[in-house]
């Protein structure tokens, strides 16, 4: 009987304390879906900076190639699309081409290794909000890069004509 109640007390204590136990907490993009398949996800998340309608944020995707001296861009489309329920977005890279589109000059230098890129699109520059992540869908070997663009302290005026 004794042995019955040690163990009850025993059970309430561990039972207690799991319900004062702090919840796991949750990554922030739980609630994006998981990538097709050849895809990958890519996020990004950007410091808390003091005015951020002052920065913005540019996606670059595209992988390492070899190319002649020429500038190149990869075609393809970035789409932005709706995260229904949550009201969040996402954005998807698709119908990349291996193929680039090239300026035409001529080359007397060999090959190099250089970062190519999708052609600029308006959803390759977003907002910057260090409070939601930039979560990108990007085929299996391509990459995601960014940079954070800052505007200018100064005010330009412009001319009256």
């Amino acid at each position: 009987m004794k042995f019955n109640t040690l163990f009850i007390v025993f059970l309430m204590i561990i039972g207690g304390t799991t319900l004062y136990a702090e919840p796991a907490k949750k990554d922030n993009i739980y609630m994006f879906p998981i990538p097709k398949e050849g895809y990958e996800r890519h996020v990004i998340e950007v410091p808390k900076q003091d005015n951020e309608n002052d920065h913005k944020v540019e996606l670059l995707i595209g992988k390492k190639m070899s190319v002649d001296c020429n500038n190149h861009r990869l075609m393809g489309q970035l789409e932005k699309k709706t995260l229904q329920g949550w009201g969040y977005s996402y954005l998807e890279a698709s119908n990349i081409n291996g193929m680039t589109a090239s300026t035409m000059m001529a080359c007397n230098q060999p090959n190099t290794d250089k970062f190519i890129s999708l052609a600029p699109s308006p959803e390759s520059f977003r907002r910057y909000n260090s409070r939601s992540p930039i979560v990108i869908y990007v085929p299996k070997d391509y990459e995601v890069r960014y940079r954070i663009w800052r505007a200018d302290k100064t005010l330009e005026q412009a001319d009256l004509r």
